[in-house]
């Protein structure tokens, strides 16, 4: 691989252009009309983006309209594959499954995902055909399903390659298992919620929350809202948790290589235990009462309580390189 090659691939992976432009910017390479990673940066890149667009203009296609009987039982989700997944609300009464598609720079668009409503279990099944030269793939689907307002969610979403996103409905007993794409989850509330990641990051919001446990390799995790009991370990990226107006319940957040952060509502009750093997340790807790503070070379560890009208909180938080820092709303 020359040096060429070498800095495209970099600037994919800082994100500072697509794989698609990449791609393009490695085969016009090779046909010489590129020769000057400067000027493809500089000046080169409107182009290629105006020649990704033309091959990537999404086609549309409707997959699914069914009726979807009301129910207080959750709607059961199978879905496995290799596409962006969106589920959001939609029309009273009906599921609606519809997928647009990328064209790829070369061979034909893969068969779009296969789904059917099976009383209340929706099934959905894709993968996506791979290109070469940088390992990703170049033609793929982003199938949005649009449920009844209200629908309660549950079931499994197993998702190889793509985005997961979930918008306005409520969740009860939900895992989610992806190894390439961000998850995005804003509900009501939540009952159960799972999510396994091994790339990509991950984002928790829910006004009425229960149990969240979050099991990450690379990203950062994010959690906010009424989660009452939460767990979440990764070990590259940082944690952040904003469990404003929980009053009460367990959480734990441990990371390897990242910052650990946790804003509690006011007037709490916590037990807080806080470890950092490389990092400080910052506490901005009124009226906290200290039981172990540990500083030596190779460790910072603190214990300690506050007395709050509020609830019952313990919230045990820890890193290895990065800081932990803990903090209460103003009222």
């Amino acid at each position: 691989m020359g040096d060429f090659e070498r800095r495209v691939l970099r600037l994919v992976s800082e994100g500072k252009i697509t794989a698609e432009e990449g791609e393009e910017l490695l085969r016009s390479h090779e046909h010489g009309a590129l020769h000057d990673l400067r000027t493809v940066v500089e000046e080169s890149l409107s182009g290629v983006g105006r020649v990704v667009r033309e091959h990537t203009e999404p086609d549309t296609q409707e997959l699914l309209r069914a009726e979807l009987t009301p129910s207080d039982d959750p709607l059961e989700l199978r879905v496995a594959g290799d596409f962006a997944l969106t589920l959001q609300p939609g029309e009273e009464g009906i599921c609606r499954a519809v997928w647009s598609a990328g064209r790829p720079f070369f061979g034909e668009v893969p068969p779009p995902p296969q789904v059917r409503l099976e009383g209340r279990t929706l099934r959905v099944e894709g993968r996506a055909r791979y290109g070469f030269g940088i390992g990703l793939p170049f033609g793929g689907y982003v199938l949005d399903v649009y449920l009844p307002p209200d629908t309660l969610v549950g079931g499994t979403i197993a998702q190889r390659l793509g985005r997961v996103r979930i918008d306005d409905l409520p969740l009860g007993a939900l895992r989610l298992d992806t190894q390439n794409g961000r998850v995005q989850v804003d509900v009501p509330a939540l009952e159960d919620l799972q999510v396994l990641s091994r790339n990509g990051s991950i984002e928790v919001a829910a006004r009425e929350g229960g149990k969240v446990r979050v099991d990450a390799y690379n990203g950062r995790v994010a959690l906010r809202g009424g989660l009452r009991d939460v767990e979440a370990t990764t070990r590259n990226g940082r944690i952040e948790a904003d469990l404003s107006p929980v009053t009460g319940g367990r959480c734990r957040l441990e990371t390897l290589n990242g910052a650990v952060e946790l804003e509690l509502a006011p007037d709490i009750a916590c037990e807080l235990r806080a470890e950092t093997v490389h990092g400080p340790i910052s506490v901005d807790m009124p009226g906290l009462s200290i039981e172990e503070d540990v500083r030596d070379f190779s460790r910072r560890r603190l214990h300690g309580r506050t007395v709050g009208s509020e609830g019952d909180l313990v919230a045990d938080l820890g890193t290895t390189n990065g800081a932990v820092r803990v903090a209460q709303h103003s009222r």
